[in-house]
């Protein structure tokens, strides 16, 4: 079960709440270092605490990954900065459309 959670909160424990699950379009490949650096050069050296991305059955490129930020007022802010910019905003699921190197992915908040 999870609950909203506000934007200076850290008071949640549970891993789940601090993830972000990023979707990377088919044919676009990104690197754990691209998607690392990126979100490091934006949010501090220490945000990225860890990045769950595998290729799965054969396939060449990763298609998602979960990425484990050091706080929930981190992630926050990442969905909050660029849903304020208007660069792409899915209400539905507050989705954000995020650019690495030229290569588009699609980040929201992790959910089980």
């Amino acid at each position: 079960m999870t609950h909203d959670v506000a934007v200076g909160d850290n008071s949640i424990a549970d891993v789940n709440e601090r993830t972000l699950f990023i979707t990377f379009a088919r044919g676009v490949p990104m690197s754990q270092e691209e998607v690392k650096q990126f979100f490091t050069e934006k949010y501090g050296e220490n945000c990225v605490q860890g990045i769950d991305m595998e290729n799965r059955d054969g396939q060449e490129q990763s298609l998602y990954a979960k990425l484990y930020l050091d706080s929930v007022a981190t992630m926050n802010r990442v969905l909050n900065d660029w849903q304020t910019v208007k660069l792409w905003s899915l209400s539905i699921n507050k989705s954000v459309k995020l650019r690495v190197n030229g290569k588009f992915f699609w980040a929201r908040k992790y959910t089980r």
